[in-house]
């Protein structure tokens, strides 16, 4: 007998041609579904994206707005500094004496630049973290989204591997049957 009208190898062929066809099934499956896992992977990033755009969008005119009114806040204290500040000296003048009044002056500019710098430091470190909070308050929406985002699309690559592992086990589980 020949080879090729033996049963033994005919069953062989058989399943040869069967594991050639489940083969290239998994092979066709495996590619859609990382093809399919890259789509939904750019979408998000594509959504995510957009809504940091639009949170950006959102936060400016917000910063901006905090930022001007600190700031008119901050030239409102310095007036009232500045005026406070000259009231003391022109009263400490008039009780002191001349020698007294020239240091008086000369320490003046230095004491005022201080308080100044001060109250700036101040004032622009609530700003800050008032800045801070909003910008946090801000993004997590967004955080959130992206971490319920995230699982599906690791669920999703997960899948393949397993359906992947299962074809391979199958081919396997034919080559030794």
């Amino acid at each position: 007998m020949t080879d090729s009208s033996n049963p033994e190898f005919k069953k062989v062929s058989e399943i040869q041609q069967r594991l050639d066809l489940l083969i290239e099934h998994v092979e066709s499956r495996k590619e859609a579904l990382e093809e399919e896992i890259q789509e939904h992977l750019h979408e998000s990033l594509a959504n995510a994206r957009d809504s940091i755009e639009r949170i950006q969008e959102n936060i400016a005119p917000k910063v901006e707005k905090a930022i001007h009114t600190k700031m008119e806040e901050i030239d409102r204290k310095m007036r009232r500094l500045n005026e406070d500040s000259l009231e003391a000296v022109r009263e400490e003048l008039e009780k002191a004496t001349p020698g007294i009044s020239e240091k008086i002056l000369a320490d003046l500019d230095k004491l005022v630049a201080e308080n100044t710098r001060f109250v700036k430091m101040e004032i622009l470190q609530e700003v800050k973290e008032e800045l801070k909070k909003k910008i946090e308050k801000t993004l997590t929406p967004l955080n959130e989204k992206l971490e319920n985002e995230l699982p599906v699309a690791k669920n999703s690559a997960f899948l393949s591997i397993i359906l992947s592992t299962l074809a391979l086990l199958g081919v396997i589980w034919l080559l030794i049957r």
